[in-house]
C-alpha cells in the first residue's frame, strides 16, 4: 500500500477496539503536536452536570465515560496499542476538538488523561 503524501511530516493512529467507532488520532513531526479528535475531551469550567459526568471537564478532562464502556469487555488489547503507540509521539502540544489545548508538556497532559486504559 503506497504511503500517503504526508507520511513524512504527519504520523497516524487508528484508536480500535470499540464496538461503536474508531478515529484517527495524528501527530505533526516538526511541532511535536498531537491531533486528537475525541479521545480526550478537556471543556472549560463552567459547564453543565452532564460533562461533568461525562468526565471530560477541566483539567482532568479524559476520553467520555460512554465511549469508555464501549471497549468492554474485548478491545482494551487493541486500545492499548494504539495509546502506547500515541505516548511515544512524546508530544509537546496537543490540539483537541472539545475543549481546552496544551501548549506545553502534552506527553503528561495525554497520559493522564488515558489512565483509564
Amino acid at each position: 500500500e503506497p504511503e500517503p503524501p504526508f507520511a513524512n511530516e504527519i504520523e497516524s493512529v487508528i484508536v480500535c477496539g470499540s464496538y461503536v467507532m474508531e478515529e484517527v488520532e495524528f501527530f505533526h513531526k516538526a511541532s511535536k503536536t498531537a491531533i486528537i479528535c475525541d479521545l480526550i475531551q478537556r471543556f472549560p469550567e463552567p459547564t453543565g452536570i452532564m460533562l461533568k459526568l461525562g468526565g471530560v471537564v477541566g483539567e482532568n478532562g479524559s476520553t467520555p465515560r460512554d465511549w469508555r464502556i464501549t471497549f468492554w469487555p474485548f478491545g482494551k488489547g487493541e486500545l492499548r496499542k494504539s495509546r502506547d503507540a500515541i505516548l511515544g509521539w512524546k508530544a509537546e502540544k496537543l490540539i483537541i476538538a472539545h475543549g481546552t489545548c496544551v501548549e506545553s508538556n502534552a506527553s503528561d497532559v495525554i497520559e493522564k488523561a488515558l489512565y483509564w486504559i
